[in-house]
């Protein structure tokens, strides 16, 4: 049975920050990860980015992400030849290919991937 992993950038004190209004990454890491880097995280995030993956995403950030990989193939070429499933109920297609969109009973359709 495949595994799922969580990658998240987390603080120490378990907050996520979420973009607040008008703010706009572009589907890259958030400006106050930047900040926190180090040899070893930075060694743990490349190692991480160069297995091979499918993904599965949330609409939001998968349509964040599909403004900002396709585009940087240099910095993570897994991205954008990766199955990338995406649980939304409003989305259907989108030329960030290849990618299977989940809608309904998603719990039940994550079941059967893995």
């Amino acid at each position: 049975m495949r595994k799922i992993i969580v990658a998240e950038f987390v603080s120490l004190d378990g907050v996520i920050k979420a973009l607040g209004p008008g703010e706009d990454t572009g589907g890259g890491p958030p400006e106050w990860i930047a900040s926190h880097r180090d040899p070893v995280s930075s060694a743990a995030v490349q190692k991480q980015m160069n297995m091979p993956v499918d993904l599965l995403l949330g609409r939001i950030t998968f349509d964040e992400w599909g403004r900002f990989w396709p585009q940087r193939n240099d910095m993570w070429p897994a991205v954008n030849t990766a199955t990338k499933y995406v649980a939304s109920n409003t989305m259907t297609s989108h030329e960030w290919q290849p990618s299977v969109f989940l809608n309904g009973d998603i719990a039940e359709k994550i079941t059967k991937i893995k």
